[in-house]
């Protein structure tokens, strides 16, 4: 560990108990009714697994999310290359997807691998590609104050809704080695089922979201999708020979983060809720936890590949 990282290590302790105190002063708003859906199919367009040659894989995350009312794009990838076409991009084409059928873009945080690259993430911003694809008309929904050209993105820091069925949980606040995130995830409210979550990273947790889920719209949790960051034992990121994902952006800091143990106790929190549908990202937990979610979950547990469509 470098004198650098030891160097931080207190101000990161402040860091999480400031963002302690943040969230539990936080008192989001009751979204008593916001609608539902008879239909949810989410076709990842961005993530670590893929469902048939052709098809672009990175640790990165974007999920086309349709309903009966609205069509989402959730998070753009990583782009971590610069390439052009970007892997989305890429995989947008290879799929026959085209932008006119997204009515809004949602960013669940502002981490590379979720909009776009780094230099987005400096420039507090996002895009599809090397360069930024004009977007105009669409509604666009982000965690924090982020812009976009020819766009007044929404900060979604308070839960709203978004179209009948489909709401923000707004953002959650969590201090990482890195600094503080803000992470918002999705609700969609499927009739005769409940609620189904879709999470970027994960970084707020999973008991934070069901509680939050509880909290804000009072109907029980149908399933959980996307990234919930277990990279236990090992993670798909590594910097100076270390595993990044889990020193830098688990647990609470590279002293202490996520174990097998953290990770089979939110496993048990999940569980304990019979959920019918579980898919677990595999661009920020490891295929040993996803094997682990899907013997624990059986049939309830479907896999999230690039290509492949998963519905309600």
């Amino acid at each position: 560990m470098s004198l650098k990282v030891l160097a931080h290590y207190p101000f990161h302790g402040q860091g999480i108990r400031e963002a302690e105190r943040i969230y539990r002063e936080s008192a989001p708003p009751p979204v008593d009714d916001f609608g539902a859906t008879r239909a949810l199919r989410i076709l990842p367009l961005v993530d670590w697994h893929v469902s048939r040659p052709g098809l672009l894989r990175e640790a990165g995350v974007s999920y086309l999310i349709r309903t009966d009312h609205a069509t989402i794009l959730f998070d753009v990838g990583a782009n971590d290359r610069e390439e052009n076409p970007s892997p989305l991009e890429h995989n947008l084409r290879a799929l026959g997807i085209s932008l006119d059928e997204v009515d809004a873009v949602v960013i669940s945080h502002l981490h590379h691998d979720h909009v776009g690259g780094r230099r987005w993430v400096n420039r507090r911003s996002f895009s599809l590609g090397k360069t930024q694809t004009p977007l105009s008309g669409k509604r666009v929904w982000v965690p924090t104050e982020m812009s976009y050209p020819g766009l007044s993105p929404i900060v979604a820091r308070e839960p709203a809704v978004i179209a009948q069925g489909v709401a923000t949980t707004g953002t959650i606040p969590r201090h990482l080695f890195t600094g503080l995130i803000e992470e918002q995830a999705l609700a969609v409210n499927v009739e005769r089922k409940g609620l189904v979550l879709i999470v970027g990273c994960g970084h707020q947790t999973l008991p934070r979201l069901l509680e939050r889920a509880d909290r804000v719209f009072g109907i029980p949790v149908y399933g959980v999708v996307g990234g919930l960051h277990y990279p236990v034992p090992d993670g798909r990121m590594r910097w100076l020979g270390m595993n990044a994902q889990r020193v830098f952006a688990s647990g609470t800091g590279p002293f202490h983060p996520v174990t097998w143990g953290e990770m089979e106790a939110d496993l048990d929190l999940l569980a304990a809720r019979r959920p019918g549908w579980v898919s677990l990202s595999g661009h920020d937990s490891s295929d040993a936890v996803m094997e682990h979610f899907r013997t624990r979950f059986g049939t309830a547990y479907r896999d999230l590949k690039v290509g492949q469509e998963i519905a309600a």
